[in-house]
């Protein structure tokens, strides 16, 4: 094992991240190279002075203090909260009215179509077929067919069948 791999073993066994055979790697590592027993002995001694070993009692009456400010914050909480929502939902409508207004800008409403004779006489529910069922009822040819090309006539002028 060389040396800066030692390192980081020695930082992760601070952590007591190490496996066994990690551990046994690096106890061998450290009785061969005084270096990396320096560097130990380093690390040992500031993690010793960031990490003491004996944690300071806390002042008088900290309890009491600690519990009388969390029930103010308490008591101010249900201000914050709904204030907190009500820029969230002033935030979220101006992005659906923007969404909105480019949505339109950019898929633009059709413009009505005229609608064609069959249609307007479908939604007036109309047949329109009446008029011509009367001219294909007629008993002799030579009517039908007169009043056939006279209704054509007709509708090529513009007039109505």
């Amino acid at each position: 094992m060389d040396c800066k791999k030692t390192e980081r073993f020695l930082l992760r066994s601070y952590d007591t991240k190490l496996g066994p055979e990690e551990k046994t790697q690096l106890q061998g590592h450290l009785e061969r190279c005084p270096s990396c027993r320096r560097k130990d002995l380093e690390y040992r001694t500031i993690l010793g002075l960031l990490r003491p070993d004996s944690t300071p009692e806390p002042l008088p009456y900290f309890r009491e203090r600690l519990l009388a400010r969390i029930k103010e914050k308490e008591k101010e909480m249900p201000a914050l909260f709904g204030l907190k929502w009500a820029h969230r939902a002033v935030a979220f409508c101006l992005a659906v009215f923007l969404l909105f207004g480019v949505g339109i800008l950019l898929f633009p409403p059709e413009e009505p179509r005229e609608l064609s004779q069959a249609e307007r006489l479908f939604l007036q529910n109309e047949n329109p077929l009446t008029e011509t069922a009367s001219l294909l009822n007629q008993k002799r040819a030579e009517d039908k067919n007169m009043m056939l090309i006279f209704a054509s006539v007709e509708d090529r002028n513009g007039g109505r069948r």
